[in-house]
């Protein structure tokens, strides 16, 4: 089975904080991109609850193999779109409308994982339609903070 791993370390930090999107194919073998979540400046724990600027909250999700365009200003292309779509860690504040996507805009995301390199992304964008023409329809997505 195909899986994604998201892993970065939180901290309080002036700079953005940058992690790693790893797509793991069944038999073991893996290909690693450059990602980041959040914006500047709310990457430290407790920020996966700022809405519209901390990371992905940790957690188990799933994407589809194939994603849908958008013309969303930061996205502007290609969005593979993380379910479940609202998450929260007590039912009272909830974050959502996450997805994979090329870093278009400033650096940094409003909580979505972003691939910061162009000709990574469109490796990832290859790789994944690949994936969809195997029949896989959705990957596991794992988020995990370090």
């Amino acid at each position: 089975m195909h899986q994604l791993i998201f892993t970065m370390s939180l901290a309080q930090s002036s700079e953005l904080i940058y992690g790693n999107l790893q797509l793991v194919y069944p038999g073991g073998s893996a290909i690693d991109y450059v990602a980041t979540s959040g914006c500047t400046g709310w990457q430290q724990p407790g920020d996966e609850w700022a809405i519209g600027r901390g990371p992905i909250p940790a957690g188990k999700y799933e994407i589809p193999s194939t994603p849908y365009w958008l013309d969303t200003r930061g996205i502007e292309g290609w969005f593979f779109h993380i379910q479940p779509d609202r998450t929260s860690p007590d039912g009272s504040v909830a974050r959502g409308e996450f997805g994979i996507h090329f870093d278009a805009n400033v650096p940094g995301s409003a909580g979505c994982v972003v691939l910061v390199n162009r000709d990574g992304w469109l490796g990832f964008c290859n790789r994944m339609e690949a994936i969809a023409k195997s029949g896989t329809e959705r990957i596991p997505l794992e988020v995990s903070y370090g």
